[in-house]
């Protein structure tokens, strides 16, 4: 099949010059650039904080299980039975002198556990005391690691707090875990003393590393935690405040002032408190406090001049705009050549038409 198209010489001559006015049009309207706004990821249901860090974490397991089976704590009096007085069930998730906690998704609910240093591995044996506060009501701890009579460890519950010491010997391994309460509404802070920390100690081996483990498609993460400082488990995800639009001039004169136009989002799911800077060049011109409910934007402005001609680039947070700045009087040149060339073109087309 062939198709043509035959259009008449008065209509191509029309065509021209509805292109050249569409042409002029666009250049002299192209002034103002807005940024596209950038989706936000999920934040994910939970999250830890460590001062200013933050990670969210996903429960490992998918609930076909219970915790205690996970966890298969072995003692002389369990079946299968050990003296080793350990967790068999997470050697897995196990690394010599790091003291490990996730969440984890079992039969009856979300759950905290924790594990310190490794069963049957490279170690000395270890020390570790952790204070738990906003631990559920409904909560409880259903292992404790050790749990025999006459050990060595400590545990000391509250209605809503804990404190517990851990001592182990070469070739073993401690831990907990609480269950209940964690599938609502959490804020549980947990602040830990290492080694020599420790409320007391009775054998020479050392933590060196804390770290949090999170799910993921292929199996789990790890991130490092400072062993230092105390770290809050939420239930309510990262804050998520970010610059979601940048509006300026895309080309401005040197001494003239220009608008800066930034909306700010919080796509997280608790209120957020932060500055957002505006710079050029890698250079703060202005910051301003902002304090976000879950889901609310707001839209911040000022106004800057640039003393230098060239390329510039402006910046609200971490969302940048590169605009250019002509020198004074030279900002026409350019533009007016390709204007009247234009228009003279439009008009010769014009006068073709018309014989």
């Amino acid at each position: 099949m062939r198709i043509s198209n035959n259009i008449p010489a008065r209509s191509t001559c029309l065509l021209v010059i509805m292109n050249v006015v569409i042409v002029f049009g666009t250049i002299i309207g192209a002034g103002i650039v807005t940024a596209q706004s950038v989706p936000s990821q999920s934040d994910g249901q939970y999250a830890v904080v460590q001062g200013d860090e933050c990670v969210t974490i996903d429960p490992l397991g998918n609930g076909s299980q219970s915790v205690e089976a996970f966890y298969d704590y072995r003692t002389p009096n369990t079946e299968p039975r050990s003296y080793n007085y350990s967790s068999y069930g997470t050697t897995h998730l196990q690394e010599d002198d790091t003291s490990s906690l996730f969440l984890y998704e079992g039969r009856d609910g979300i759950s905290l556990v924790l594990l310190h240093d490794q069963h049957a591995g490279d170690t000395a044996g270890g020390a570790v005391t952790m204070q738990f506060a906003g631990l559920p009501d409904a909560g409880e701890w259903v292992i404790e690691d050790d749990g025999y009579e006459g050990r060595d460890d400590e545990f000391t519950h509250d209605s809503t707090s804990s404190r517990i010491t851990w001592v182990y010997t070469d070739g073993r391994n401690d831990g907990a875990v609480f269950r209940g309460g964690l599938d609502d509404d959490v804020e549980l802070t947990i602040d830990p003393a290492f080694n020599d920390a420790a409320d007391f100690r009775l054998y020479e081996g050392t933590i060196t590393d804390w770290q949090v483990l999170s799910a993921t498609e292929n199996g789990y993460e790890r991130t490092s935690l400072d062993m230092t400082e105390p770290i809050e488990i939420r239930s309510d995800g990262c804050p998520s405040l970010s610059v979601t639009e940048l509006e300026i001039d895309d080309t401005v004169t040197t001494g003239e002032s220009i608008a800066i136009t930034a909306t700010v989002e919080n796509a997280g799911q608790r209120t957020v408190t932060t500055a957002v800077p505006i710079t050029v060049d890698g250079e703060i011109i202005d910051e301003r406090d902002v304090t976000l409910e879950p889901g609310e934007t707001t839209t911040l402005s000022t106004t800057t001049t640039f003393d230098d001609a060239g390329t510039h680039t402006v910046a609200a947070g971490d969302r940048p705009m590169t605009m250019s700045v002509n020198g004074s009087g030279d900002e026409m040149v350019g533009f007016g050549v390709v204007a009247v060339s234009l228009a003279v073109l439009a008009g010769v087309l014009l006068v073709r038409y018309r014989q």
